[in-house]
């Protein structure tokens, strides 16, 4: 409202409203740069000399941006009164009298008991700086602060006397070692603790990485449970409202657990299956029941499977003797659960897999040893159990398509031959058993195991690659049955 020419002496339009109390001291801000990444500096801060109910009186100690302080401008104001808000401090006072017999002044009680080495002995004092603390105190139990005097009594005819008992002018007023004025004691303390959160309320504004429009900690990760500020203070959306319905649903009712701890494990016993089984649903019992259920018996992850296949199918002919093997391959996969997308696709899951092996075919009226390699897909549907259940014969069967290729090779062949794979349909059944990975307190081997063992059929057609110069088949169709053996692993 009013500045004196030095800048010195102001008059702001807040006051005893907006407890702006006499003796309190302040920081004066301005805020510059865009809203959603502003910028602060400190312009002055200074002391209140003198409050009104809607005006006041400041003296400003120090200046920074005098070109700021002017009639008409707008400052951001911090007072040491803000800053206390929600905290207690509460002082006790000692006063101690020196004895004449052991001390002759304050000053020497002071100097031999305030330091544990008396500064007349230490050299270079004035070599060091100590950092005071926010608050200087001295142990009580009653109070948070100790403010000390001191009084040296003199010794007359037998009788001691105080020259300056109650004297506030000559009593000397101490905060730990440091000595204070004792109108300011209060004052001084509030101020430090001004001083260290405006400096910290500067480096936040300052250094933030979001924009405050979208909120200090948006982008940040929140601490699970906790409504965004915006869900307090707004109506709560259709999602937010379903979200809580089914939180509540899932929580079991008060009144069903205080009745199964009333009758014991006969509780349920005065109920017909369909009352029952109401009761489950409505009370969220079923919930709970079908967790545990499922923590004990079913456990999610990702599974490897690793198998060995032999064909039960002779694809030879008998009027040639060499390359007479039935044929064996290798494979790897890996199986998809897909209850890992959705809940109500528990019973399903993707398999794809690579497979590498060695069989020998007819490929017209002579054998010839083939080396093939193919790649393809499951869609496996279990159902005998999950493909999440432990501890128990898992039973599935799967339709996919392969393709691939095969080497022919023989000794009366001009060259090998490069045959096409396309294996549609192929099907599988097969069985698991899959084992509990410890009992899942120890992370350092989280892993599980499964013993599996089935049959394929693969619809097999075979394409020549490259031209013939020698009399065998381009084309060629098969039937192939084969066992699989082999081993899985789930983390």
């Amino acid at each position: 409202m009013e500045t004196s020419s030095s800048s010195k002496s102001v008059v702001i339009d807040r006051g005893l409203l907006e407890n702006y109390t006499d003796g309190s001291y302040a920081k004066f801000f301005v805020q510059t740069g865009d809203i959603d990444f502003p910028k602060i500096f400190l312009v002055a801060e200074g002391k209140l000399i003198k409050s009104f109910p809607k005006k006041s009186f400041w003296y400003m100690s120090t200046v920074y941006l005098p070109k700021l302080i002017k009639s008409g401008n707008k400052l951001l104001v911090l007072t040491s009164n803000q800053i206390k808000i929600g905290r207690t401090f509460t002082q006790k006072q000692r006063h101690v009298l020196v004895s004449p017999d052991q001390y002759g002044s304050v000053e020497e009680y002071l100097d031999k008991n305030q330091n544990d080495v008396p500064s007349r002995l230490i050299q270079d004092l004035d070599s060091y700086e100590a950092s005071d603390e926010l608050f200087e105190t001295k142990n009580v139990p009653e109070a948070d602060q100790l403010v000390q005097t001191y009084e040296s009594l003199r010794k007359k005819s037998g009788i001691r006397f105080s020259d300056h008992y109650s004297d506030d002018m000559d009593e000397k007023f101490f905060i730990g070692n440091r000595r204070v004025e004792l109108a300011n004691i209060k004052n001084k303390e509030d101020k430090k603790l001004l001083d260290s959160l405006a400096l910290g309320y500067i480096e936040k504004i300052n250094s933030q990485k979001y924009g405050l429009t979208n909120g200090l900690y948006k982008n940040q990760k929140k601490a699970p449970g906790i409504h965004d500020i915006n869900d307090q203070i707004t109506i709560t959306s259709v999602y937010d409202n379903a979200k809580e319905e089914k939180r509540a649903h899932d929580i079991i009712d008060p009144k069903a657990i205080v009745k199964i701890q009333r009758d014991g494990a006969l509780w349920s016993e005065d109920m017909d299956d369909e009352t029952l089984r109401r009761y489950f649903i409505r009370t969220g019992l079923e919930h709970e029941y079908r967790r545990r259920e499922l923590a004990f018996n079913e456990l999610d992850g990702n599974e490897i499977l690793f198998h060995y296949s032999g064909s039960l199918l002779d694809h030879t002919t008998s009027s040639d003797q060499n390359y007479r093997n039935l044929g064996y391959s290798l494979g790897l996969a890996y199986d998809l659960h897909l209850s890992r997308t959705a809940k109500n696709l528990k019973d399903w899951s993707l398999q794809f897999q690579l497979e590498k092996g060695v069989s020998d075919y007819d490929i017209g009226g002579q054998n010839a040893r083939g080396e093939e390699g193919s790649y393809g897909a499951y869609v496996n549907y279990y159902f005998i159990n999950n493909p999440l259940t432990l501890n128990s014969f898992i039973f599935l069967g799967g339709l996919g398509i392969k393709a691939g290729s095969v080497s022919m090779s023989n000794s009366t062949l001009s060259k090998d031959y490069s045959y096409q794979v396309l294996v549609m349909p192929a099907l599988q059944m097969m069985t698991k058993y899959r084992f509990r990975s410890g009992d899942l307190t120890e992370d350092t081997a989280n892993i599980g195991a499964s013993f599996n063992a089935g049959v394929t059929l693969d619809m097999k057609r075979l394409s020549v690659i490259d031209s013939l110069s020698d009399d065998i088949n381009g084309k060629i169709s098969m039937t192939d049955i084969k066992y699989i053996i082999g081993m899985g692993f789930y983390f």
